[in-house]
């Protein structure tokens, strides 16, 4: 009879006392529990914790934001069960556009994105100032559509 009672102590003290993750969480995670893909989670939590690590102001980062991202942008696993929504695609007009040495297009988003182009093969008429979409493609790929409406393979760069 006396084993029993400190068994049923080390039992209580043992069994986890939780609390639901949203409240524990800082702000600056919240927007990231709900993306879909892992590579754009993951670089949104970690854009999130280096804010709450220097206390910066910066605004929290958005689906929009962390759309093409992952793990090897330098931008600063959630629960399974949350319902998560992924973008399609993304509107943005080009700020900036070169060409790199192999004759593929670099285009900067007026949303400080930066796209680099992966096939050599298509040609598209892209200037500064105009408007393109970004699509989700097959595997895990992107493709920017210009203003005639051909579309080549892109990976996000920044």
């Amino acid at each position: 009879m006396k084993s029993t009672i400190p068994i049923a102590a080390m039992a209580a003290l043992l069994v986890p006392h939780t609390v639901p993750a949203a409240e524990t969480l800082p702000e600056a995670l919240k927007p990231c529990i709900s993306m879909l893909r892992d590579a754009e989670r993951l670089a949104c939590f970690d854009k999130a914790v280096a804010q709450v690590q220097n206390g910066s102001d910066m605004p929290l980062p958005s689906a929009e934001n962390m759309f093409g991202a992952h793990s090897a942008i330098k931008t600063g696993e959630g629960n399974r069960d949350v319902k998560r929504e992924e973008l399609q695609e993304i509107k943005g007009v080009v700020t900036s556009l070169r060409r790199v040495d192999d004759g593929m297009i670099v285009l900067e988003l007026d949303n400080g994105q930066v796209w680099r182009q992966q096939d050599g093969d298509a040609t598209l008429t892209i200037e500064t100032g105009d408007a393109v979409t970004v699509m989700r493609a097959s595997l895990g790929t992107f493709r920017i559509a210009d203003k005639r409406g051909r579309s080549s393979r892109f990976k996000r760069v920044r």
